[in-house]
């Protein structure tokens, strides 16, 4: 009888300890570094920036614009009146623009010139990278290379033809239109290196914030080719992919010249709207291809010379 009691004290012990255990908190899992803010564009592991993106210290209310990071003095916070106010900064423009897919119209902007901005700001010497920010979190990333560096617009803008170009300064718009200029919420607007650059990709929608950094943005990766240098049957076609491919365009020459910005471009549109526009290149004869990615965002990739010789 003592040894039947005995086994039931012990079995409520053990039910009462399993108890106790299912009631405590699990352990917290060991702790691990956040994962880095993302980037206005996905890039390899070897061109990412040093440090992540900063952030801006508690703006005034009513700040229209912030601009901060380690590329300028300190941070500033503008209000829209106090934009508005820099008479010397001033501008209305009219620039021409292409989209991804594409679409070729024109934009008038009223606002202050973006180096005049940056200079007020106290931008450093080191500042090689702007970032525009949205409140909903989107991105564009612009390097300072871009900005500083002659951009136009084209009085004549057409998938047909271009022409009339005209050298244009980049701003931060309060007022903008296709045919006249409405006030609105803040944007950039940027002009164009040829017809085909895609400059709408920079005009980010109701700015409020400008991250002036040091980082480097780094380049474009090179373009990729579905057929190496070599010999080929007559006819045959080459592709051409990109990791970007709907953030960039690609421009190629067929006669050995380098491709620049007015050359022909391979991606016309994107991958996801009228991709029947990306063709691959036919080969008829003896032919050198030169080709390079280009886009706003980071700096060209380098030329990717291929050289086929028809059976």
């Amino acid at each position: 009888m003592k040894k039947t009691v005995i086994y039931i004290l012990i079995a409520m012990l053990i039910v009462l300890t399993a108890g106790c255990a299912a009631n405590e908190p699990a352990p917290a899992p060991e702790d691990t570094a956040p994962d880095a803010p993302a980037a206005a564009d996905s890039q390899p592991a070897e061109e990412e920036p040093e440090a992540a993106p900063a952030e801006p210290d508690p703006v005034p209310e009513g700040t229209a614009l912030a601009i901060y990071g380690d590329g300028v003095e300190g941070q500033t916070n503008w209000t829209l009146e106090q934009l508005q106010a820099l008479d010397d900064g001033y501008r209305e423009i009219v620039y021409s623009t292409t989209n991804s897919w594409p679409s070729f119209s024109h934009m008038i902007g009223h606002g202050v010139s973006l180096p005049y901005l940056f200079e007020q700001a106290g931008i450093l010497g080191g500042a090689t990278l702007m970032v525009f920010i949205a409140p909903d979190g989107y991105r564009a990333q612009i390097p300072a290379a871009q900005i500083y560096g002659k951009r136009y617009s084209f009085a004549t803008h057409s998938a047909g033809h271009s022409g009339g170009a005209e050298a244009v300064e980049p701003m931060v718009a309060w007022a903008w239109g296709e045919d006249e200029a409405e006030p609105g919420y803040l944007r950039p607007m940027i002009g164009q290196l040829g017809p085909n650059d895609v400059n709408t990709a920079a005009s980010v929608k109701d700015l409020y914030r400008i991250e002036v950094s040091k980082r480097n943005a780094g380049a474009w990766e090179d373009p990729i080719a579905s057929i190496p240098s070599g010999s080929v049957a007559a006819g045959t076609g080459v592709e051409f992919s990109h990791p970007n491919m709907d953030n960039i365009k690609l421009y190629y020459t067929l006669d050995g010249s380098d491709p620049d910005y007015y050359s022909d471009v391979y991606n016309k549109s994107t991958t996801y709207f009228q991709p029947d526009l990306i063709v691959p290149i036919s080969i008829k004869n003896d032919v050198t291809i030169k080709i390079f990615a280009g886009g706003i965002g980071k700096a060209d990739s380098g030329i990717v010379t291929l050289t086929y010789k028809v059976n």
